[in-house]
């Protein structure tokens, strides 16, 4: 208690904490949307087909598995702030070299090191916001500040449907290694240190916290946290994978089914505006609801895209379908990164959003290349593509369903 209470006499405030938070995570959520926007304009000029580009769509979440487990989890011993500035000066250098790039393979290589980047702010970000919440709002602190990725989506859209038509796939890249860079700066200056963290290292009397006396997952997998952790692994590899087969593969669809580049990017952030108000609302009801918010996200999820897999009647009704996804798919999202980070207590919870977030990005690297491999067996249509994450939704649901009692 008054270690987040300390928070608020620092340089920005307990509020200001949270908002610099939240616009780190809008730059990673930016970063990780730039190439599903700049999927269409690729196929265009670099001569690929879409069977090709889910491994591109794919290589920032192998970066992001790897960065999760292996960086994310050293915010508990290094301290949350380091890796956060870190990570994000790192994955803005690359991103400039991307926009670089001249053939899909180097492109495919860059976005994994960027993905490396981004796996090291997430966690790190989601532990910190935990922390610095009031007692008793941990959860909704931490789903609140993770809305960020979302509102990352829509920015990446905006600005897909502003830059694409006159200057191609490099301006996103640009404009994706740009602001990373600034955003270090700025956290540099104005985020102080996790008060977790800041403890562990005094009474340690060193440079950092003191070591784990176990290292890797095998806290998590200890005692009554093992079913719980495997549950919360499952869960996250689900919902991962439908987060980015949909917003990997929505763009490049409706391109390929006569919107223009312009239009397919606007519905495309209207998929994630809809994920805004779905993540709003999920933070709101999280502290009432836990696991029964994610329940009841998975399962409007799941309505509203057998509905679209149905067949949209006209473009209106496409992109109402398509908000009210987002709204439900992303309301998930956040409802697990929130219920998550409070089932593990504060000396591991960086640790276990670290594993929760790697061990889900299996599903998320599988996700784009679930497209992939529907287009290769024939799959055609916007409308069916819909149908694809009824099973992975309807798995999460019934998981979060037995975790329900946990807060």
């Amino acid at each position: 208690m008054a270690a987040a209470d300390s928070i608020d006499r620092r340089r920005f405030g307990r509020a200001g904490v949270f908002a610099l938070l939240l616009i780190a995570l809008i730059c990673e959520g930016y970063d990780l949307q730039a190439a599903n926007f700049a999927a269409p304009d690729l196929v265009r000029h670099m001569g690929v087909t879409r069977a090709q580009i889910g491994p591109l769509l794919s290589a920032s979440l192998v970066g992001v598995l790897i960065g999760a487990i292996l960086i994310g989890s050293l915010g508990d011993r290094y301290g949350r702030k380091r890796l956060i500035v870190g990570a994000c000066a790192t994955y803005g250098i690359f991103s400039l070299i991307a926009a670089q790039a001249e053939s899909l393979n180097a492109l495919i290589g860059l976005r994994f090191l960027i993905g490396l980047g981004l796996g090291g702010v997430l966690p790190n970000a989601l532990a910190l916001a935990g922390e610095i919440a009031p007692p008793g709002r941990e959860a909704t602190g931490t789903a609140l500040v993770g809305i960020g990725i979302t509102l990352g989506g829509v920015l990446a859209g905006a600005v897909a449907a502003a830059l694409l038509p006159a200057y191609g796939w490099p301006s996103l890249f640009l404009v994706g290694g740009v602001m990373p860079l600034a955003i270090a700066l700025l956290l540099q200056i104005g985020l102080p240190e996790s008060p977790a963290f800041l403890a562990q290292r005094a009474a340690g009397q060193g440079g950092m916290a003191p070591p784990s006396p176990a290292s890797g997952p095998m806290p998590l997998l200890q005692g009554g946290l093992r079913w719980v952790t495997l549950g919360i692994w499952l869960i996250f590899a689900c919902v991962l994978m439908v987060v980015y087969l949909l917003s990997g593969w929505i763009p490049l669809l409706l391109s390929e089914s006569g919107f223009s580049p312009q239009h397919s990017a606007l519905i495309g952030s209207a998929y994630h505006a809809g994920g805004v108000a779905g993540g709003v609302v999920a933070s709101l009801i999280l502290k009432r609801r836990g696991w029964s918010a994610v329940t009841g996200f998975a399962l409007g999820a799941s309505i509203f895209l057998l509905l679209l897999a149905l067949g949209a009647g006209s473009t209106a009704v496409l992109v109402a379908g398509v908000i009210a996804a987002g709204f439900c798919v992303t309301g998930t999202q956040n409802a697990i990164n929130g219920a998550a980070g409070v089932s593990y207590p504060t000396a591991l919870r960086a640790r276990g959003l670290g594993w929760a977030l790697g061990i889900g990005r299996v599903g998320s690297i599988a996700g784009p290349l679930v497209g992939s491999a529907a287009i290769w067996l024939g799959m055609s249509g916007a409308h069916r593509f819909f149908a694809l994450p009824l099973i992975p939704l309807g798995i999460a649901a019934g998981v979060a369903f037995l975790l329900r009692n946990r807060p």
